[in-house]
């Protein structure tokens, strides 16, 4: 897919979700979307085959928008890990606070639960790495004193967390993100500091959590996220000595892989070529290969 037909692709997918978010799915036409994008319904036909394929392109936009500003904090190492998760939480209200109206009508249509797209799995996984995810980050700002109740703090943040995006939804309220994302690490760190004074008897036993974990990467799809890999990247060129002019050239081979990444139609040629410059280097082998594996998942188009 070239440029032009890339920026023209997002093009379409901004101006869906804004009259998505207006008028609601179900009361928004192809034809009119066509016409705000000053083109003809054959043209729009040309890049989605159909409204439902649109949609679904839609969710996957806002899904990877949300996900790459989240993870994108995980690289600013100058950050605490405690700095790194709320500044993930209002990175995430924020988006969510943007796409409120076309949230709103999801529900509204019953599109969201309706959807039948064969993404369960992927879902799950994400799911999975998400809980996961956030249990090593409770084990990194709290210690190793947490981790009896790890679990439990993951699933008690998760009801926390949802009780607060409702209320995105309640007309007229001020919302403010960043004192939202203060109030909920400060509720967190009661609760953690409240577990490791009394050293209650965990809800969830490791016994019962370990073993699931386990279990569960071996049967799911699990694979890093490309900024984490990029990330040990530069923290390896770093720590290793080459060439002057390697390293710079090495460093801006990265830099335009992440910056494809976070592109909603990643360039699978771009990215491949970047990855191609770092084979040059022999510490980045195995990053190198383990980039390559998980190119797939991001939906790069040829």
């Amino acid at each position: 897919m070239s440029e032009k037909q890339t920026d023209k692709k997002t093009t379409i997918l901004k101006t869906a979700l804004q009259l998505f978010s207006t008028k609601g799915i179900a009361s928004t036409s192809m034809q009119e979307i066509a016409e705000v994008c000053e083109m003809s319904k054959g043209s729009l036909y040309l890049h989605f085959k159909s409204k439902e394929e649109l949609e679904e392109s839609i969710y996957s936009y806002c899904f990877q928008l949300i996900r790459e500003s989240v993870i994108r904090f995980e690289q600013e190492s100058h950050l605490t890990p405690k700095e790194q998760l709320e500044a993930q939480l209002e990175a995430l209200l924020h988006h969510l606070l943007e796409l409120r109206e076309f949230l709103k009508y999801q529900f509204m249509d019953g599109a969201y639960l309706t959807k039948k797209n064969g993404t369960g799995n992927c879902l799950q996984d994400d799911h999975f790495k998400m809980l996961n995810w956030f249990r090593l980050k409770l084990e990194s700002i709290y210690g190793t004193e947490i981790e009896p109740y790890a679990m439990d703090l993951v699933f008690f943040f998760g009801g926390l967390l949802g009780s607060n995006l409702r209320m995105l939804f309640i007309p007229g309220l001020p919302l403010h993100t960043k004192k939202m994302s203060s109030h909920l690490i400060s509720l967190l760190d009661d609760i953690a500091a409240s577990m490791i004074a009394r050293t209650p008897e965990p809800l969830i036993p490791t016994e019962l959590w370990y073993p699931w974990i386990d279990e569960f990467q071996e049967q799911s799809s699990i694979q890093r996220h490309p900024f984490l890999i990029t990330k040990e990247m530069k923290d390896c060129l770093k720590s290793i000595t080459i060439d002057q002019q390697v390293y710079k050239d090495a460093f801006e081979s990265i830099h335009i892989l992440e910056k494809e990444i976070v592109d909603s139609h990643p360039r699978r040629v771009m990215i491949q070529g970047m990855i191609g410059n770092l084979e040059q280097i022999p510490e980045l082998q195995a990053l190198n290969s383990e980039l390559r594996e998980i190119i797939s998942l991001y939906s790069m188009n040829v």
